[in-house]
């Protein structure tokens, strides 16, 4: 797909996945995603632990609560109805709350 959307976790579901409250999408995406979206992390990029591993879904929350996370589309799982991203840690936009 490669869309990008962002926005806050409302929920931490597994060692590799989340809830994702969507408040920014990029203007050229091409596909349509609702308010909120089961998310299964691909790959994750967090500049403040660089050397982060999928280790326990409490670890996956200590990286990511609190966090404004974009999220690269690479598909939507067709059993699971959830998106498979690569997720990067980013500073919220401004106005971001």
């Amino acid at each position: 797909m490669g869309d990008g959307i962002g926005g806050s976790i409302i929920a931490f579901l597994s060692n590799n996945a989340f809830e994702l409250l969507i408040t920014h999408h990029r203007k050229d995406n091409k596909e349509e995603y609702g308010k909120t979206e089961k998310v299964i992390i691909a790959k994750i990029d967090n500049p403040d632990s660089p050397q982060y591993e999928e280790k326990t879904q409490i670890d996956l929350e200590r990286a990511l609560k609190g966090r404004f996370v974009t999220c690269n589309v690479q598909y939507r799982d067709s059993k699971t109805d959830a998106l498979v991203c690569n997720v990067f840690v980013q500073n919220p936009p401004e106005g971001f709350n």
